[in-house]
């Protein structure tokens, strides 16, 4: 689905795409009425998709957009750098966690130390998001792994075989549109799209929640394979570039400079995310002057 952010009778502006990951999309929707407010010259067209998908509109479907901002900021140097992108930015942190509403059975004794055995119990929905499609997929995934110690080996093969075909999204939205539905009992999301829905959500522990920039050796022992390649375990990052393709390139580069900056961080707040200040960047030297003083070179 595409959104385009424009005022009647202002048709002739100039145009930034953004391919954003579905969970960004408050903030990507938010920013872009910012960005038009400031330069109504401008126009921001909006494609909301999972993230792998937007990397390969580029990577396989050739199409262009002046900013890729994703869900996980591996995408983007898995993906899209060196071929069609010269650096990256990480600028949000979140973190997993187990939503359920009013409806979902035993929502009144799920807790963050007995949720594995609830999810096992004879009538409860699961559902979860396509690992080839959005890293919210393999990001529960890998926290399944990382939750599965001591008594609850084995717990990742077991919540897998609990997923009704039917109940694998191919993006959050349309995981989230499935427990609206009443559809599925429960389902892994990004806490930040879990507030923006109002949702109940359980919290994970620490240890597999992807959550912790400290605990990333910890998480990096988890791997699950996507379309053949390996993907280790990290903390969930959400991440920013500008292709080398970008039609717009200096506009994108305001764009992402408001993403990064104060209103940027307020956004994201809102939004149940934590902006990174200084945001972390690879491939530093290559950054348009205008971002090197909002990132750092990461470590």
């Amino acid at each position: 689905m595409t959104v385009v952010l424009l005022a009647v009778g202002c048709s002739d502006r100039k145009e930034v795409v953004v391919f954003h990951a579905t969970s960004l999309r408050r903030v990507a929707s938010d920013a872009a009425e910012e960005f038009q407010r400031r330069e109504p010259g401008w126009r921001v067209r909006l494609e909301p998709s999972g993230s792998l998908v937007a990397a390969r509109k580029l990577t396989e479907l050739g199409m262009r957009a002046d900013v890729v901002a994703v869900a996980d900021v591996g995408v983007i140097d898995r993906m899209l750098v060196p071929g069609h992108a010269a650096w990256s930015v990480e600028f949000a942190a979140g973190e997993i966690v187990l939503a359920h509403r009013d409806h979902s059975r035993f929502t009144d004794e799920v807790s963050t130390d007995n949720w594995p055995e609830v999810l096992q119990r004879p009538g409860v929905r699961l559902g979860r998001v396509d690992p080839e499609t959005a890293p919210l997929g393999y990001h529960t995934l890998l926290a399944w792994q990382l939750c599965a110690t001591g008594a609850r080996q084995g717990l990742a093969e077991t919540l897998a075989a609990r997923v009704a075909r039917e109940h694998v999204a191919p993006d959050e939205t349309e995981l989230l549109a499935l427990l609206e539905a009443r559809a599925v009992d429960y389902a892994f999301v990004y806490r930040s799209s879990s507030e923006d829905h109002h949702l109940k959500d359980t919290g994970l522990p620490q240890a597999c929640n992807l959550s912790r920039r400290e605990l990333a050796s910890h998480y990096a022992t988890a791997k699950v394979r996507v379309r053949g390649a390996q993907v280790q375990g990290a903390p969930v990052t959400c991440g920013v570039t500008i292709p080398a393709s970008a039609p717009q390139p200096a506009a994108a580069a305001r764009f992402v400079a408001l993403l990064l900056g104060a209103e940027g961080r307020r956004l994201l707040r809102r939004a149940g995310f934590h902006p990174l200040q200084p945001a972390p960047c690879r491939g530093c030297p290559a950054l348009p002057a205008a971002l090197r003083p909002l990132t750092v070179s990461a470590p």
